[in-house]
């Protein structure tokens, strides 16, 4: 076969999805539902490379090949629709991209159909000379917009973030079939109703309802009370999630929305070994919430979850941790949060000379034991029912030892999440529900 006869005919959609929070799970449900629509699909995310669902690579093989995580520079992977040119029959590509895909790596690629920008949070801030404060970190992941198709695009954003909003201006000015499609609750940074009046589209929440806008209509779409990750649709990034994803959809599909998509969205569920919402119990009553939360108002709000799964009397018990590629300042705001979410916190460290070793690196030294100690001088000011143990394991078993029927654990998981979901099932001799 000639590289002539390998090079598709027709250009893949794809959609790259940035954000702070909520990409690898937005990923993950706009996959879920292309495939349910028996499309060809390659997915992207922080833990390697999939096609139609079936693993191709991990985050070990892109570090060791490419120095680079998979979310960094994720268009190496549309290499598959050349080597099996047979995907690009109905072929799409939905791409996690990290802020790493800013910098001189780029997407790996020239131009997307949708580009997504869920929401810029006080991530990463420090992490280099470039990302002081959180409007650069919107900045930098503004590459989402700029590199939308000049025709027949869309643009999927957080209309409630303003920072977000704002970089509605790097949508190049020559692209003038770029669609927006803003999501949100109250969109509080952008003028919905000019947008409307123009003929534009957006999606909301009405109730337990996702519901569709197009001037005065409104066409419910999702039914969130049968998404049970949302819990009833009372917990907010689940419903961001399915909100993005839903835009995303639309996008790909140019919108073309069925009752198929309806049904083939509400059907998703979250794997439950990767780390995100994977809800355990155990025998004793107490169930375990498994999350990767990593930033203040993630693990805020998933102390507040906790708080309604609780029985009576019932406690909640965090097991956290935070990377070390975080300034001491943010370290500390974070930690003192966490302090105020949860009733009992204990800390472990993501480089515990254990598991993981300490490497030398040229910003944030990796000491260890050094991010969870920082942590806890923070919290335990704020929390004395506050315990430090750096070990992942020891965490756990710890929590497991400590906690009473009707209580419920946040376990934030480490890197390999199967791991850690180890941990908890022999810890807590519990089961997946």
């Amino acid at each position: 076969m000639t590289p002539q006869e390998i090079v598709p005919k027709e250009r893949v959609p794809i959609a790259a999805i940035t954000g702070t929070k909520g990409k690898t799970t937005t990923v993950a449900i706009v996959s879920d539902v292309l495939l349910s629509l028996k499309k060809n699909v390659l997915k992207v995310d922080t833990t390697g490379h999939f096609v139609n669902g079936e693993r191709r690579s991990t985050l070990e093989d892109s570090k060791r090949i490419w120095r680079l995580v998979p979310s960094v520079a994720p268009g190496r992977y549309l290499w598959e629709f050349f080597a099996h040119p047979e995907l690009t029959e109905n072929g799409f590509a939905v791409l996690e991209a990290a802020i790493g895909s800013s910098s001189i790596k780029g997407l790996g690629y020239n131009y997307h159909k949708v580009g997504a920008f869920l929401n810029v949070y006080e991530d990463h801030l420090g992490s280099s000379e470039r990302l002081k404060e959180k409007r650069d970190i919107a900045k930098a992941k503004a590459f989402v917009f700029s590199k939308l198709f000049h025709t027949d695009s869309y643009a999927v954003f957080n209309a409630d973030d303003e920072l977000v909003v704002e970089m509605l201006t790097r949508v190049p000015e020559a692209a003038k079939g770029v669609s927006l499609v803003p999501f949100g609750i109250d969109f509080s940074h952008f003028d919905l109703k000019t947008h409307l009046a123009k003929g534009g589209i957006a999606l909301t929440v009405r109730g337990k309802q996702v519901v569709l806008l197009r001037g005065e209509e409104e066409q419910p779409i999702v039914n969130l009370s049968n998404i049970p990750w949302t819990f009833d649709g009372e917990y907010g990034p689940s419903v961001w999630n399915i909100l993005a994803a839903a835009g995303i959809i639309y996008g790909l599909l140019d919108g073309e929305w069925t009752d198929e998509v309806s049904k083939a969205l509400e059907a998703v569920r979250l794997d439950p070994t990767a780390g995100r919402l994977t809800v355990l119990k155990n025998s004793a009553g107490v169930k375990i919430i498994a999350d990767y939360a990593h930033e203040k108002v993630s693990l805020e709000l998933m102390g507040k979850l906790a708080h309604t799964q609780t029985g009576e009397n019932g406690k909640v018990l965090g097991v956290v941790r935070l990377a070390y590629d975080r300034t001491d300042e943010l370290l500390s705001e974070t930690a003192e949060i966490i302090a105020r979410s949860y009733d009992k916190v204990i800390i472990y460290d993501k480089i515990d000379g254990y598991w993981r070793q300490a490497k030398a690196t040229s910003r944030f030294p990796q000491v260890v034991g050094r991010t969870s100690q920082v942590m806890y001088d923070a919290a335990v000011k704020v929390n004395p029912d506050t315990t430090r143990i750096v070990r992942e394991d020891e965490a756990i078993a710890r929590a497991a030892s400590s906690v009473q029927p009707g209580d419920v654990v946040v376990v934030i998981v480490n890197d390999d999440i199967e791991r850690s979901l180890e941990f908890i099932k022999k810890s807590f001799n519990a089961e997946y529900i």
